[in-house]
């Protein structure tokens, strides 16, 4: 899903608002960004299972076709709702 480059600058990004709006203090930034590079990376993982998941449900009941972007986005949500995993 996303690239180790793509969480850290999402990081940086999310902890330089924190600190702009004065949440978080300059010394804390890097531990901040550390923090949240590997929430997002948990979460990402998260997403990757829950998606592969879908696939593999609805291949069961699709059958030998690929399933539409929409059946999989259906299917998607379905299971991160029995998650409690927001999208």
């Amino acid at each position: 899903m996303m690239t180790s480059k793509q969480i850290e600058y999402l990081a940086r990004a999310i902890v330089n608002r924190l600190e702009d709006r004065g949440l978080v203090e300059f010394g804390d930034a890097e531990r901040g960004i550390e923090i949240v590079m590997q929430i997002l990376a948990e979460d990402d993982r998260a997403l990757e299972a829950i998606v592969q998941e879908a696939k593999q449900r609805l291949a069961r009941t699709v059958g030998e076709r690929e399933p539409s972007n929409e059946e999989l986005d259906a299917e998607v949500r379905r299971l991160a709702a029995e998650r409690n995993f927001t999208l």
